[in-house]
């Protein structure tokens, strides 16, 4: 196996290699050979779980965005090329390709393609991707952060229209316009091709395109509300003359040239310059539903009382599928996620609370995409989600509601976590929570976590009690002191699932 650290090290001997005198000193070309290597990393294990597991290719594509966005790496290459130079990236990229492959290789070796890529999807939210805890002062080893003891301007100047683009789009007019184009285009359409088609048509709007939208981060442009944000962001390459980026938070007009479009993370801008809109007439090109991604709401938003959600008779069944996901130190582990399936067609991948307080109406407006459409295929379940994917959903197990009243006696733990360990780092994290139940109706129970390193470690735990009751798939947990809890419930073997959690016997 070829671990991440040892693919850093070896990417900040070739940015020594290659960088020119005029590049940054050994320690800052170590900091950005590590950055360098895991944002590589993730871009090429992401490519092959979209190729070898087309049936979560959306879920994967998702998952690296959010990655990309929450580590605000969507102009990482075309800022580390700006700060090294073209030809020494592209030769670095060159030479990476293959260590790149053999960590693909050795990733491969720890399970099915649906094992491996669910545990990458979760890898993507812990550290062992994490650039910027990896490397903090990134922004400043490429020159677009704010020196320390400065303090950023908190306004723009705004240079006069100069003859050029006469409409202003939205970047949610542009984020419709190419998701209308892609799905123009046959599925059997390669990226590359997809990609350029998408570049043809928004380079149609004009030479040179203005456009609207909130600087989320240096340079990034987006568009969103309390339910939407557009799938597709505006980023620019570069500011015209050197000019100073855009503050954030601020809403801005742009005008760049058209570079490239990535289907996975943004349209890029080149040459751009902060204008007055004034002058500029607003576009009326739709923006359409195919330009927006749904967010992820909280689920305490869709908890309503007791009796109010769904009612028995709308409910099929609770049905699981083998999938697998991340344990304690990045293991890979196998596990058995729950499906929430109704009567009227439509099924649920989340369900975290007892059926009988579930919104599913509220749900179903607010956060469609965890909804799809179910047709039966044998003892299995064909499901065309929200965004036109599908997926063959094996049963596991169809499992059955419990009767009014059940009773437990025992002790039932689940411990999660995550880390880098199983990659050969030296971070393990574990969490998790116990339930002491008695059949006389009352229960003990709390959680704990921890975390360590080489050289530390930190823990936390808290204990209660109160009572229980169980009905259907529903169990109410009710707190000595505190709220009740209503949550999903069912028991699989000698096991139980408790809200979004599996509890294994003592």
């Amino acid at each position: 196996m070829v671990p991440l650290r040892r693919l850093t090290t070896c990417t900040a001997l070739l940015l020594a290699a290659t960088a020119s005198a005029q590049t940054p000193n050994a320690a800052a070309l170590r900091a950005l050979g590590t950055a360098y290597a895991t944002y590589l990393s993730a871009g090429r294990l992401r490519d092959d779980c979209v190729a070898r597991d087309p049936g979560t290719a959306a879920a994967t594509k998702q998952a690296y965005a959010a990655w990309l966005s929450a580590q605000k790496l969507e102009g990482f290459d075309a800022g580390l090329r700006k700060r090294l130079g073209d030809a020494n990236v592209t030769q670095l990229r060159a030479s990476l390709n293959t260590q790149l492959d053999a960590l693909v290789g050795s990733m491969r070796t720890l399970g099915t393609a649906a094992q491996v890529c669910a545990a990458y999807r979760a890898q993507l939210k812990g550290d062992t991707f994490d650039v910027r805890g990896k490397v903090p002062q990134l922004n400043t080893l490429l020159g677009t952060g704010t020196a320390a003891g400065t303090t950023a301007a908190t306004t723009t100047k705004v240079a006069p229209v100069s003859p050029g683009p006469t409409v202003r789009y939205t970047v949610a007019q542009l984020s419709s316009l190419a998701g209308q184009t892609l799905a123009s285009l046959p599925k059997t359409a390669s990226s590359s091709v997809a990609e350029q088609a998408v570049v043809t048509k928004l380079r149609a709007l004009g030479p040179q395109v203005a456009v609207t939208g909130t600087v989320q981060r240096s340079r990034s442009l987006t568009q969103s509300d309390d339910r939407r944000e557009v799938k597709w962001s505006v980023y620019c390459y570069d500011m015209a003359g050197d000019a100073a980026d855009p503050s954030k938070g601020q809403t801005v007009t742009v005008v760049g040239r058209v570079r490239d479009f990535d289907r996975d993370t943004f349209l890029t801008l080149e040459g751009c310059r902060v204008v007055n809109p004034a002058g500029l007439k607003a576009s009326t090109l739709p923006a359409a539903d195919v330009g927006w991604r749904f967010k992820n709401q909280p689920p305490e938003r869709f908890l309503v009382a007791a009796g109010q959600g769904l009612k028995d008779s709308e409910v099929l069944g609770i049905y699981t599928t083998q999938s697998s996901g991340i344990g304690v130190g990045g293991m890979v582990i196998v596990t058995f996620p729950p499906y929430l399936f109704l009567k009227d067609g439509t099924v649920y991948n989340d369900p975290l609370w007892a059926p009988s307080s579930f919104n599913a109406k509220l749900s179903k407006q607010l956060e469609p995409q965890k909804w799809g459409k179910w047709t039966r295929q044998g003892l299995n379940f064909q499901i065309r989600w929200g965004d036109g994917e599908t997926e063959t959903f094996e049963v596991q197990d169809a499992i059955k509601p419990a009767a009014a009243g059940l009773k437990l006696n025992g002790t039932y733990a689940s411990l999660g976590g995550g880390g880098n360990t199983a990659m050969g780092g030296d971070v393990m994290v574990a969490g998790g929570s116990d339930y002491t139940f008695k059949p006389d109706g009352t229960f003990t129970g709390g959680r704990f976590g921890g975390a360590s390193t080489s050289n530390m470690a930190v823990g936390s735990q808290s204990r209660g009690g109160g009572r229980y009751s169980i009905q259907g798939y529903g169990i109410a947990i009710k707190p000595t002191s505190g709220p009740e809890q209503r949550l999903l419930f069912y028991r699989f073997g000698d096991a139980l699932h408790i809200g979004g959690s599996d509890f294994v016997q003592d």
